[in-house]
């Protein structure tokens, strides 16, 4: 039987984020009106808004072995799933953002840290209790479902069948 999730409640930083960028796309154009080139910056941020927006986890799936990150506009699908961890005590140390949006509505993306390499990460906070890692033959994924004990305990479920 499938797991489905909805994602961890969005972080106070993360609204906060959403809520300067919202507000600054919305001046960039009401600014327009006394300086048209405003228009550009306005349009250029109401851009990246959407797709951020498109772009943000709103839940996650682990089925046969395979994990689905769902969001508003696809699926990305990471499989076989080998390991599963909670990162609670170990939260990921200084790392660089390779690609990705770093709390428009989520922090998704790729990053690198020493702690785990080269790894991507589709959450919503960055609450502790949260925190999953899921490692694949290819990738390690971070994500924050709304109930991590439940995918752990069947992603353990999985392993030992």
């Amino acid at each position: 039987m499938p797991v489905n999730q909805s994602t961890a409640p969005t972080s106070f930083s993360i609204k906060l984020i959403t809520a300067f960028v919202l507000v600054l796309t919305l001046v960039m154009f009401v600014g327009a009106v006394n300086e048209p080139r405003l228009l550009w910056a306005g349009l250029a941020l109401i851009s990246i808004d959407v797709f951020c927006f498109l772009h943000a986890p709103i839940a996650y799936e682990i089925r046969n072995k395979q994990l689905t990150v769902i969001t508003r506009i696809n699926k990305k699908s990471f499989a076989p799933i080998i390991k599963c961890s909670s990162i609670e005590k170990d939260k990921p140390s200084f790392g660089i953002r390779l690609w990705g949006n770093g709390g428009l509505f989520a922090g998704t993306g790729i990053f690198w840290n020493k702690q785990y390499g080269l790894f991507r990460a589709y959450v919503t906070t960055g609450k502790r209790p949260y925190l999953i890692l899921i490692e694949t033959l290819k990738h390690k994924v971070i994500i924050t479902p709304e109930n991590p004990k439940q995918f752990l305990t069947y992603i353990d479920s999985l392993n030992k069948s």
